[in-house]
Parts: C-alpha cells; sequence; structure tokens
C-alpha cells in the first residue's frame, strides 16, 4: 500500500524545528504582553468577500494565490491567506470599539497560500503579528516598528534592515497614481507582463517588480513622497523621528508600497540578505481605511506580520535547547516502583525528567544520559534503594553525590 504523504508545499513542525516553534512563540508572547498586546484567535476560514473586499481584488493574492471553495451549503469559503482581515471582522462584529478606545491583539496561526514552494514560502505558512485599532498616532507607528524590531533582534536575529516609506491617503495616491501611468505608458513595450497588466489595475504594484526592478526607468519612476498631502508628511516626519528616538536605524525606500491594496500612509519591512530572494522577515504598516470598507467605521488601525518559518531559519541552533532536567537510571527489578515515585514527585516540582520503563544496564543508562544532554543523572541500583539513596551526577561537572531520596529535590532546584 503506497504511503499517504503530505500536500506540497506545506511542512511537518516536528524535532528540533517543534523546540524552535515553542521557543519563538515563548519570546513573541513576553514580548507583546509586556506591550499591552492581548491574544487573539480567528477562524482559520472565513468568507470569501472579507478578503475579496479587505486585501483588494487586484491583488496577487487574491486573484492567485487563495485556497478557495464551496461548503456544503453552497457557499463561498477561503483558507485565510492573511491575518489581518480577519482581525479587523473580528474587531468590527465583536463590537471591541464601543467596550475601549485603543485595542492591541497578538495572534499567532496558519495561512494559506497557492505559491510555488521554495526555501521560506510555504502553501502553509505560520505568522505571528500584532494589530491595533483605535489610535493615529505616529508614535504609535514608530513604536510598533520599534517592538517588530526588537523582538527580532531577541531571538538573536543580526543583519536586519529597517526599511520605511509612505503611501499617503487615497487622495494623494490618486494624483500619484496618475503620475505613475504616465511615466510607464512610454515603457510598455520594456515591461514585463505582470506589470502590462498592473498599470491599468494596480499601478502601484509596479514599484514591486521582480523583474525589471533594475531597469533605469524604473529607478527614475516619480516618488509618492513627492504626493503626499501636507498634514501625511508631517505624520511620515513624526515617525522617522520617533524611530530614531527609540533608537532604530532605518533606511527610506521609495518604492515599498507591499502587496496589499488596504494599506495608507506608513508602510515598512524589516529584510535580511541571509534569505535571499525571500528576504522580508517583518512587515506592515497603517490600513486606516480598511475598517471603514469593511465595518463603515473611521478608525485607524496599524500592524505587523512575521513569518514563523523564516523566523526559524534565521535563529538557527541560537536557540534554548528542549533537555531533561533529569534522568534516571533504575537497576534491578526491585527498584522501578521507587523510581516512578521519584519521576512523579520531581514533575509535580516543575522538574524535567527523562525516565525509561524498561531494564537497561549501567553503561546503557550513560550512553542515553549523555544522548539527552540532560542536566542531572539520578542512578537507583539495590544497594541504593536499601539505604533510602540516589547517586546524584552532575554532567556539567561529573561529579557524583549520595543524597536521601526525600532530599532529591533540593539538591536538583
Amino acid at each position: 500500500m503506497e504511503l499517504i504523504r503530505k500536500p506540497k508545499g506545506t511542512k511537518d513542525i516536528i524535532g528540533e524545528d517543534a523546540v524552535k516553534y515553542i521557543y519563538i512563540s515563548n519570546v513573541t508572547q513576553e514580548m507583546f504582553e509586556n506591550y499591552g498586546y492581548k491574544f487573539a484567535k480567528t477562524p482559520i476560514f472565513e468568507e470569501t468577500d472579507l478578503f475579496k473586499r479587505g486585501i483588494g481584488e487586484a491583488t496577487d493574492v487574491v486573484e492567485k494565490e487563495m485556497y478557495t471553495f464551496k461548503d456544503k451549503g453552497d457557499r463561498s469559503i477561503t483558507l485565510r491567506p492573511e491575518n489581518t482581515a480577519s482581525m479587523v471582522r473580528c474587531y468590527l462584529e465583536n463590537s471591541i470599539y464601543a467596550k475601549e478606545d485603543v485595542s492591541r491583539f497578538y495572534y499567532n496561526g496558519s495561512m494559506f497560500r497557492y505559491e510555488r514552494p521554495q526555501a521560506g514560502r510555504q502553501r502553509e505558512f505560520n505568522q505571528i503579528g500584532v494589530e491595533v485599532f483605535g489610535e493615529k498616532s505616529p508614535i504609535l507607528d514608530a513604536e510598533v516598528i520599534a517592538m517588530g524590531y526588537n523582538l527580532l533582534t531577541k531571538l538573536g536575529i543580526t543583519d536586519l534592515e529597517v526599511k520605511i516609506n509612505s503611501v499617503g491617503s487615497k487622495g494623494s495616491r490618486t494624483i500619484y497614481r496618475e503620475k505613475l501611468v504616465e511615466h510607464f505608458k512610454s515603457h510598455l513595450d520594456d515591461m514585463c507582463e505582470d506589470c502590462k497588466d498592473r498599470i491599468n489595475r494596480n499601478p502601484l504594484r509596479l514599484l514591486d517588480c521582480k523583474v525589471d526592478g533594475d531597469k533605469d526607468f524604473y529607478k527614475s519612476a516619480p516618488s509618492i513622497i513627492d504626493y503626499l498631502f501636507e498634514d501625511e508628511r508631517k505624520h511620515y516626519e513624526e515617525v522617522k523621528k520617533y524611530l530614531t528616538i527609540f533608537g532604530v536605524k532605518f533606511t527610506e525606500d521609495p518604492t515599498l508600497v507591499r502587496g496589499l491594496d488596504y494599506y495608507s500612509s506608513t508602510v515598512f519591512e524589516i529584510v535580511t540578505n541571509k534569505l535571499g530572494s525571500q528576504g522580508t522577515v517583518l512587515g506592515g504598516g497603517r490600513y486606516d481605511n480598511l475598517l471603514k470598507e469593511l465595518g463603515d467605521k473611521d478608525i485607524p488601525a496599524f500592524g505587523f506580520a512575521a513569518g514563523v518559518e523564516r523566523v526559524m531559519m534565521l535563529i538557527g541552533d541560537n536557540y534554548p535547547k528542549d533537555v531533561p532536567d533529569v534522568y534516571i537510571a533504575w537497576l534491578g527489578d526491585d527498584t522501578i516502583e521507587t523510581a516512578m515515585k521519584i519521576t512523579e514527585t520531581l514533575r509535580k516540582n516543575n522538574i524535567k525528567v527523562y525516565v525509561d520503563y524498561s531494564s537497561k544496564g549501567m553503561k546503557s543508562h550513560m550512553k542515553k544520559a549523555d544522548k539527552l544532554e540532560t542536566k542531572y543523572c539520578i542512578i537507583l541500583g539495590e544497594d541504593e534503594l536499601n539505604k533510602g539513596i540516589v547517586l546524584l551526577k552532575d554532567f556539567s561537572t561529573r561529579e557524583q553525590k549520595e543524597v536521601k531520596i526525600e532530599e532529591i529535590i533540593n539538591h536538583i532546584k
């Protein structure tokens, strides 16, 4: 019988990858909660219209990448390709705006996009992210960007570059789009097929071209910064000022537009050169118009998301290993009951214990304890049992001493 294998573009997170995943989750939870964020979990699938309206029908995500199907009630359902639209839906549907002025949420979960699988890019991938609703201050923009940068540095990731831009409002973007289209129309013959389509449907994505972006006529395209309204320019300048105050170095990138239509004003990415073409580790921005689009509420918002698999690739071996505190080596059938009692007592005191259930010789026990990189080994033979003691071996010093069974915890903690 042929073995059933996982679908293309998915990955089992097991072994050391699982240890990394838990470590990243724990570090992000601690940091986000220290900043006042609360955990939120949205459904893994939503009505398709949520993403069409929220992300934008002219985006690559909606046009090419969504996992969409009809359920048994003939409803169009989509596995979430990102979580911002879902978080906005959750915020609006639960009327959270009526309960508090500013809401801060973080999340951690699977997203789905039908893409060509490659290193750092899967069809099922995991994201951690934050969303803030109800605050329009540029200080918040800078604080959230700084939090994302601080998170990655706390995880031990180096060689990071923070890129920022402003994509303005609908009004300023309308003027800018006209100038952009005017510029690129004279170069149609030299543009890739995707960009020839984008010039009419989503001209801002021209700036994100991966095929021809190095050509001179792309580099000489008008900058959106030159078309910002006065209040938008002031907001952008304040963001830069507070990033400096928060100690975050940044690069201004006028071609940075992100891939989703809901962004307005500040956008940013944190990138590295260690992942090749998939260099973005964390990105996001302000999306003040999305809540109006989805729920007719004039409420500002800002957020970011990071790809967990990319973070896992970047931290390498720089994470705490999941090793037992204690290995229990019991010798002889008469000692197994006491060994299990000791195991239970240690675990009730939050001490991680590894114990085998079948009899082994001392050499096999020591080999296993070494392989597990345990901190201590408790040796319990018949002689020790008769004396009411164990031998406690410290693997860091290789020293060994006799300890009364009832005093084991005091010598380990």
